[in-house]
């Protein structure tokens, strides 16, 4: 069995996670800044994602327009997914992620979280929201 690995794509950040080789859960692994250049940032992933040879596949959020569409953020993702594909060797994946940072930001507002403390957290629990929301698709 193997671990499916969650990313929350972000222009100043990414958020990765892991989930256990179940595949039941979702825990954070780190969050990342991202770099002008794509390849750096994607062999920066790749090197975080070394030390774990039981990697099976990558799961990215896809930022929808509430229409459903694809808009440009959607197209940044994948351009950077083709970019990640030349430094890991694991099928890459899109999930919806419509609303995920939104719904974060608004759990960690409640929880009366500073700003400071908001954006460090935020990319990572984005990226265990993606990966838990895509485990669970998998059990249905």
């Amino acid at each position: 069995m193997g671990r499916i690995v969650g990313i929350d794509f972000g222009l100043a950040r990414f958020g990765l996670a892991i989930s256990d080789e179940k595949k039941i859960i979702a825990t954070p692994l780190k969050t990342l800044p991202a770099s002008r250049n794509p390849a750096h940032t994607a062999q920066k992933i790749a090197e975080a994602l070394a030390s774990y040879k039981n990697i099976e596949s990558i799961v990215i959020g896809l930022p929808l327009l509430l229409n459903g569409k694809e808009g440009e953020m959607a197209s940044k993702v994948r351009a950077f997914a083709e970019i990640l594909k030349t430094h890991l060797p694991y099928p890459i994946f899109f999930w919806d992620e419509r609303l995920t940072s939104a719904g974060v930001e608004k759990m960690l507002v409640g929880f009366d979280v500073s700003r400071k403390k908001r954006a460090a957290l935020s990319d990572s629990l984005s990226a265990i929201s993606i990966l838990q929301n895509y485990l669970d698709s998998l059990r249905c």
